[in-house]
């Protein structure tokens, strides 16, 4: 795609990768269907017509692989190794992409459709793999808004200097213009919602739920109906909370 730079975030060198990594088996390769995660990611993106992707990764087995990659010499966390990426990043849009997140074909679609400056991910619990918890999937960078997004990734560092919070949640609720101390908020202007079967995988044996929610057996069927009636009763309680808060 003209004018749109692509890269895959795999270089933190943080405590987060830390716990998460094996030196001989980085979680980039865990297998899903007998494909890695990182293999995967590549897959979809050729067949969409980005060949040449940047892979910005400090680690050896992981430079390895037959893409382009770079190693940023910053790379605490994802804001810090997207700062150092001004050298290989070209003019025109930015998309960051996550070497440890199963994405669904329907998810690239979505992520690649886009134009405008978007921060792709779920904002809660998932109906599909049943974490108890948000995850952000994908970035968009509109070129228009890149300054003003390099000055959000510099404060990033700085919050997380300040505060030891490696989220890149922070870098949205920046670009978003919410609070940073309010780890909850979540709007709906530049948040685009991805809830499928995408996720992001640290460790091995999390594989046979993300498994069951590509398959969706019965046993997950049910678990899964449950779950969205408890998410749509819990928006529910959310919107109440918001009109008394409003009328108060």
């Amino acid at each position: 795609m003209n004018g749109l730079t692509v890269l895959i975030l795999a270089a933190e060198n943080g405590v987060k990768q830390e716990r998460w990594t094996e030196p001989a088996a980085p979680k980039q390769l865990i297998k899903v269907r007998g494909e890695t995660l990182l293999g995967r990611t590549l897959r979809l993106l050729g067949e969409r017509g980005i060949e040449t992707p940047w892979l910005l990764t400090g680690n050896e087995v992981l430079a390895r692989y037959p893409v382009l990659s770079w190693c940023p010499l910053q790379r605490e966390t994802k804001a810090h190794s997207l700062l150092a990426a001004e050298a290989v990043v070209g003019a025109g849009d930015l998309l960051v992409l996550y070497s440890d997140v199963y994405y669904s074909e329907a998810a690239i679609d979505k992520i690649l459709a886009s134009r405008a400056t978007r921060f792709y991910g779920r904002d809660g619990r998932s109906a599909y793999t049943f974490k108890n918890y948000g995850e952000l999937f994908a970035v968009r960078i509109a070129d228009a808004d890149r300054e003003r997004a390099r000055a959000a990734l510099m404060q990033a560092v700085t919050f997380y200097r300040g505060t030891g919070n490696q989220s890149f949640w922070s870098f949205y609720r920046l670009m978003a213009g919410l609070p940073l101390a309010d780890n909850k908020a979540i709007e709906r202007r530049v948040f685009v919602d991805i809830h499928d079967e995408t996720d992001d995988v640290d460790f091995a044996d999390e594989v046979p739920l993300l498994l069951a929610a590509i398959n969706k057996p019965l046993r997950w069927r049910v678990r899964h109906l449950v779950r969205r009636l408890s998410l749509a009763n819990k928006r529910r309680r959310d919107r109440g909370r918001r009109a008394v808060d409003k009328a108060a």
